[in-house]
């Protein structure tokens, strides 16, 4: 998990308006998974951007080598907290995975968000918006986005469609 965050450009404006498209659609569809796991979690106050890991297995924690590399990565390339928050609780995640035979129901929540950070890099929360530098998504409230069908297949030749149907319906 962390090879991952590390290969993330967070500064790649080019991705962000070519990915714009799907990177918007990764957004909602972890806002949708989110938000599952927050009502499964009673994490409604901490929605949409928290910790899961912490939830279910708070002494189950990333190895410290790797939360030092992460922290001093997350110092030096992600400007916004929140996306560090994120970045951390992937890691936490990983970890919780690695070291648990626990199983849920629910899909694994933060790869649409890892996905949306490789195909351009982070965001902001402006008001009540989540700014995608290219595009825009309604940060509205958390029972909206209990939809019971994903909001996007994660498959790259999927979401490079998704890219290519709004450049050329333009």
């Amino acid at each position: 998990m962390l090879d991952r965050l590390l290969a993330v450009q967070w500064d790649d404006e080019e991705g962000m308006f070519a990915h714009a498209r799907s990177r918007a659609a990764l957004m909602r569809e972890y806002l949708r998974r989110m938000a599952y796991w927050a009502d499964l979690l009673d994490a409604d106050d901490v929605w949409p951007f928290f910790d899961v890991a912490a939830r279910i297995g708070p002494n189950i924690r990333a190895d410290e080598t790797v939360v030092a590399d992460l922290e001093t990565y997350l110092w030096n390339n992600v400007g916004w907290p929140s996306i560090a928050n994120t970045c951390r609780a992937a890691v936490n995640w990983a970890a919780l995975r690695s070291r648990t035979q626990t199983s849920f129901d629910l899909p694994a929540p933060f790869e649409p968000l890892l996905l949306m950070y490789e195909r351009g890099g982070g965001f902001s929360i402006e008001s009540d918006f989540i700014d995608l530098n290219g595009a825009m998504v309604p940060l509205r409230r958390r029972s909206e986005y209990l939809l019971p069908e994903e909001v996007v297949d994660l498959q790259t030749e999927i979401l490079d469609q998704l890219d290519s149907d709004s450049t050329t319906s333009k």
